[in-house]
């Protein structure tokens, strides 16, 4: 057996699809119910439903709500508090309901929800059936005011309320309600037979009847509550049954408390039927679209709604303001059925109507219309016709694109005639530093549909507006204004792109190339016509390094064996231009031993500090000459020279160290050893943390000293960014590393390095004491265990040095990178020390 909760989530789930196909509604309802169902089986443990999950319940129309409660084996008091349904309320038809058997028994739950669920993906993708929206508010929401004013034709009936005021010689008021005989018990009156009377009549029998019987008294009559009425819901509703609704409602108001029409029935052909009789139809159209309720005749009891199924029905999608399946009737014409859906949209391209049917064959077939026409307007439609408006193409037509150095770039649009100064007038209109000499035009070939380019000077466009200089635009061209620092090539690498994509056999890319010494060598469009001179002005113009006499055009053909043929022409630039081929290269040759300017950094304890030119060849001797030398606090033994190349290679280790470091702290986390308990993680990110603050220096060991004794067999030439720091004399000696506290202590000649490491509070924990090595102040390296240092006094410590106690990294399982990162981020650290010495 289910449990009550599988039950209701069953039952509700069912609902939902069956009524409201709303995600939102299924949630709210499918609590409220599952609150209501524990409450009424299991009192002692159930939660009490709150407010508005009441209030949610109370709101379904009757109907559902016994069907509902039926199916959960509840009894309906027990959630209702042993009321009743209101009198103008919906009653439950007494025909069984779809959600339940034979038995029942509430369908299987896994299979009725697979079903369901592929239902639900067919209705996303059907068009919406016009109308039907109207019915899901809810019956509750469409009831008919019980305080609006009685109609004077009003029939009177039994259970009905009249409200008698009798004033003058006698004061009194009076509520009847007629009875079962269609009388009302007057006071001092007796019987009066008001059924089947009209309110007037009533009204006028009243005023008589006590104006008659009782001398000095008049009437005043009005109706107070009204009685209800059963009438039948039948055909295509969603519950089809007898309901009991006021006595003041119309067919609509029966149709919403039935559940309103399903998606087969017809809004155009209700029915209403009195003692066998068809009294009339409504059609729901002219509500939904006019607002014309005229049609909507009141309801006496025993009428019958009859909703029959639709016919005619077409969809329409598109370019239209109201897409859904609607129903025809009379008019059957396609504008008939767009003026149903709201008309066209603002987007609609009317020309193009599709329309697919079903044939005698059984097979679709798809008919075109125009409907700017007088037949596309006229055109028939069919039961079952799918009509599509075409929408319109997302492309703008006729458009002139400005693209790059424009003040106001974008589109423009176009007409017969217009020329390049009708869209910018003058230098004025486009950003300062654009380049005026030259700029590219695209166009697309009327007949062939392919993209041309050619070049043109917007100075003389401007200087001569109107003539053949100032080019005629047509529809899609685009323009490209070029600047005097921007990479052109990869401005213009849509262009390329579809150039590149129209080459075919026997068509080459309509590309050339150009490289050496111009401002933006690359690949650009071969444009019509072009000469050398106009792929220099496209590319920047030459620079300054420029060999501007002499120039060279690589090209290659196709030989008739369709071999490939490479020739090379060396072209005279200030000759007459050479008119370029599809695939050309022009190298722009270079001033014979150009190079750029090279500079040398010189700071510290020199005359005259600063940045130095240097020429091919100079070596550091010239550069400290042309510096005036050394001052006489300098000291040469710390002399800092660094290296462009050896910076940007020892980033790179940097960046190599990091990632291997984070890789092997991965593992060292996942590995529990002796790595994880001698290392904490918070060591690690501190370790990370340095690299990420560290700069390189690039530093060589020089020896400066033998430098300046022995210039002829020690000086070394320089290179473009070289840098050299003169220390002054730093009388100190450094400890860092894994020490207590790593700091500087004044030289003393006589102290060797393991007194300074006491000096220092010793090693740590994690020290390394076999690997203790020494930096001197000129950066040389020194290890004592090899060299046997401390046994070697005249190679004692000198002022500048410094005194590394490396990390011991054996111990710490699955990190090899540490030493080298360590030491790496040491040697950084006593290069900045020495820097910052200055």
């Amino acid at each position: 057996m289910k449990s009550l909760t599988q039950k209701i989530t069953t039952a509700l789930h069912k609902h939902w699809l069956h009524h409201s196909r709303t995600l939102k509604a299924t949630t709210c309802t499918l609590a409220t119910l599952t609150a209501l169902g524990s409450f009424a089986t299991v009192p002692a443990h159930a939660q009490t439903p709150s407010a508005a999950q009441m209030a949610q319940f109370k709101a379904m129309p009757p109907a559902q709500q016994k069907a509902l409660a039926k199916s959960m084996g509840i009894d309906i008091a027990d959630l209702t508090g042993g009321t009743q349904a209101p009198a103008d309320e919906p009653n439950l038809s007494e025909k069984p309901t779809d959600d339940t058997n034979e038995d029942n028994e509430l369908l299987d739950v896994d299979t009725d929800i697979e079903m369901d669920e592929d239902e639900l993906k067919e209705e996303e993708e059907k068009l919406p059936v016009f109308g039907l929206s109207l019915f899901k508010e809810g019956a509750d929401l469409f009831r008919p005011p019980a305080n609006i004013p009685v109609p004077a034709n009003y029939v009177l009936g039994p259970e009905d309320t009249i409200v008698i005021q009798l004033y003058g010689k006698e004061n009194a008021t009076h509520p009847l309600t007629v009875n079962r005989e269609g009388q009302i018990q007057l006071p001092n009156i007796g019987p009066i037979t008001v059924a089947g009377m009209t309110f007037a009549k009533m009204q006028e029998l009243i005023n008589v009847t006590v104006a008659e019987r009782m001398v000095g008294v008049k009437a005043s009559t009005t109706i107070g509550s009204l009685r209800t009425i059963r009438v039948f819901v039948l055909g295509e509703v969603e519950h089809p049954g007898s309901f009991s609704v006021g006595s003041l409602s119309t067919m609509t108001n029966a149709i919403f408390a039935s559940g309103g029409i399903t998606e087969v029935g017809s809004l155009r052909n209700i029915q209403l039927k009195r003692a066998g009789q068809l009294l009339g139809t409504m059609d729901l159209y002219d509500l939904l679209l006019a607002g014309d309720t005229s049609g909507d005749q009141r309801l006496l009891p025993g009428d019958v709604i009859f909703i029959p199924p639709a016919h005619n029905t077409v969809e329409i999608s598109g370019g239209v303001n109201r897409p859904a399946r609607y129903e025809l009737k009379n008019n059957k014409t396609l504008a008939a059925l767009i003026k149903m859906a709201g008309g066209l949209s603002n987007t609609s391209h009317a020309a193009k109507v599709m329309i697919t049917r079903v044939n005698k064959t059984g097979e679709r077939s798809l008919v075109n219309t125009d409907y700017t026409q007088a037949a596309g307007k006229s055109f028939k439609l069919h039961d079952g016709d799918q009509v599509i408006i075409g929408d319109a193409l997302e492309h703008i037509d006729n458009k002139i694109m400005i693209h790059g150095s424009a003040k106001r770039p974008g589109q423009y649009s176009w007409r017969p005639g217009i020329r390049f100064t009708d869209i910018i007038a003058n230098p004025y209109q486009v950003i300062p530093g654009t380049d005026i000499d030259i700029a590219l035009l695209q166009s697309m070939s009327p007949e062939t549909g392919r993209i041309e380019t050619r070049v043109f000077s917007p100075s003389a466009a401007w200087v001569k507006p109107y003539t053949d200089l100032d080019p005629v635009l047509n529809g899609y061209d685009e323009i490209y204004l070029f600047d005097l620092t921007s990479d052109r090539p990869a401005m213009l690498e849509k262009t390329i792109e579809l150039l590149q994509q129209q080459a075919r056999f026997k068509e080459r890319e309509q590309l050339v190339y150009i490289t050496g010494s111009v401002k933006f060598p690359g690949t650009y469009p071969l444009t019509t016509n072009m000469s050398t001179q106009e792929l220099i002005e496209l590319a920047g113009g030459l620079t300054e390094s420029a060999y501007g006499s002499n120039g060279e055009i690589t090209r290659y053909e196709i030989s008739d064996e369709l071999q490939r043929i490479v020739m090379h022409v060396n072209v005279n630039l200030q000759d007459e231009p050479r008119q370029l081929a599809p695939g050309d290269t022009l190298n722009i040759k270079q001033v014979p031993l150009w190079k750029k300017r090279e500079t040398i950094t010189v700071d510290g304890e020199v005359m005259f500090p600063g940045v130095y030119t240097i020429l091919p060849g100079e070596t550091l001797m010239d550069v400290l000459t042309r510096a005036g030398g050394l001052t006489p606090y300098a000291y040469p033994v710390g002399a800092v020279f660094s290296r462009e190349e050896l910076r940007n290679l020892e980033q790179q280790r940097l960046d190599e160290l990091r990632s291997k470091l984070e890789a092997d702290i991965a593992i060292g986390n996942t590995d529990v050893g002796v790595g994880k308990k001698d290392l904490e993680n918070d060591e690690a990110e501190k370790l990370l943390e340095k690299i990420e603050d560290t700069r390189p220096l690039g530093r060589m060991v020089i020896d400066l000293p033998i430098i300046l004794d022995d210039p002829a067999s020690n000086d070394f030439p320089l290179e473009d960014g070289d840098e050299l720091i003169i220390p002054r004399y730093k009388p100190s000696v450094t400890v860092i590393g894994e020490v207590q506290y790593p700091t500087s202590h004044f030289y003393n000649k006589k102290l060797n390095a393991g007194e300074y490491i006491k000096r220092s509070g010793g090693t740590k924990k994690h020290a390394d004491t076999d690997r203790i090595y020494i930096v001197k102040a000129n950066g040389r390296v020194i290890e004592p265990s090899r060299s046997k240092w401390f046994k070697v006094k005249t190679e004692g410590i000198e002022p500048g040095d410094t005194i590394v106690i490396p990390l011991d990294t054996d111990r710490v399982d699955g990190l090899e990178v540490w030493s080298k990162t360590t030491q790496i981020l040491y040697q950084a650290a006593l290069g900045a020390a020495a820097v910052g010495s200055l």
